[in-house]
């Protein structure tokens, strides 16, 4: 009766080991994610890291989606109120002409790019949209919000997670 079961253990012990595989630490994924570089809609290119060495309020959002384009007056207005804090957006699976229609309606100032095949989503593993990730000055990744944000919301992730 236990020689019939050794199979199903077997299967069993095969796909914890690769489900556990494919899980990161973070950390090394957050490095790899930061390097990788994208297009900014007033022009020219850089990445996520390039902002590293100052706390990052990184915002994923796209033209298609309701509650990313209703939180972005928000960012826009606790960017203002934090110029220690480099707030940064990315369209995420959009197009440049979509991406600056919408922040050109919502007035966001903050450097905003796109990431059109989500390969910067997907290094930070985001899972709805829209997301904003708050990024410690050592690229570490310290708290990680789907859904919309309100400016007091914004404004309190940065006081619990980065001390002015």
């Amino acid at each position: 009766m236990a020689g019939r079961n050794r199979p199903l253990v077997l299967i069993a012990v095969v796909l914890i080991a690769v489900v556990a595989g494919s899980c990161g630490s973070g950390a090394g994924d957050d490095v790899q994610a930061a390097d990788i570089e994208f297009e900014l809609l007033d022009g020219g290119s850089t990445t996520v890291g390039a902002y590293i060495g100052r706390p990052v309020v990184l915002n994923f959002f796209a033209s298609w989606c309701t509650p990313c384009i209703a939180e972005m007056p928000a960012l826009e207005s606790v960017h203002q109120q934090r110029p220690d804090i480099a707030f940064v957006g990315l369209a995420f699976n959009d197009t440049p002409t979509r991406a600056r229609e919408i922040v050109a309606d919502t007035g966001v100032t903050y450097p905003t790019g796109v990431d059109p095949d989500s390969a910067i989503g997907n290094a930070y593993e985001i899972l709805g949209m829209p997301t904003t990730l708050f990024i410690a000055t050592d690229g570490e990744v310290v708290y990680q919000h789907t859904g919309g944000l309100t400016a007091d919301q914004i404004a309190q992730h940065l006081s619990t997670y980065f001390t002015s």
